[in-house]
């Protein structure tokens, strides 16, 4: 069960597609408009409670992003944020992009999550790829 708490009238309450779509849709709150080169903070005017063990991942819709080039910033919800989810949206076209109140605006998928503590060593194990880093697989 996740615990949903609408903060305004016109909230929405997250929804999937279909039955076994890993993500939610968030909707946006109010009107707004995204700026070329610019973060707009769309509001959804819900929060919730993620259970300890978990955390929610804003991730972007995969429509907005092929066709309009809206893209979502950071978007990482801990299991004890008890505030409103904010959806921080981008564009990488030259133009702007309308959001209306009731827009799907993008997906929020609960993720379990391990709970380490780091632990400073020596050494770490050597591994096959070792140091390499950035298209070290190949291009």
């Amino acid at each position: 069960m996740l615990k949903i708490k609408l903060l305004h009238p016109d909230a929405k309450v997250p929804t999937r597609a279909n039955a076994t779509d890993a993500g939610l849709d968030l909707y946006a709150l109010d009107d707004c408009i995204v700026l070329p080169n610019q973060i707009a903070m769309v509001k959804t005017g819900v929060a919730m409670a993620i259970p300890t063990g978990y955390a929610g991942v804003i991730h972007p819709r995969s429509g907005l992003a092929i066709r309009h080039g809206v893209d979502r910033l950071a978007g990482l919800i801990d299991s004890d944020y008890r505030g409103e989810l904010i959806v921080a949206l981008t564009t990488v076209k030259r133009w702007q992009f309308e959001i209306k109140a009731g827009d799907r605006i993008a997906q929020l998928v609960i993720q379990k999550v391990e709970l380490w503590n780091p632990v400073v060593v020596d050494e770490l194990d050597e591994t096959e790829r070792g140091e390499n880093g950035f298209g070290s697989s190949g291009s």
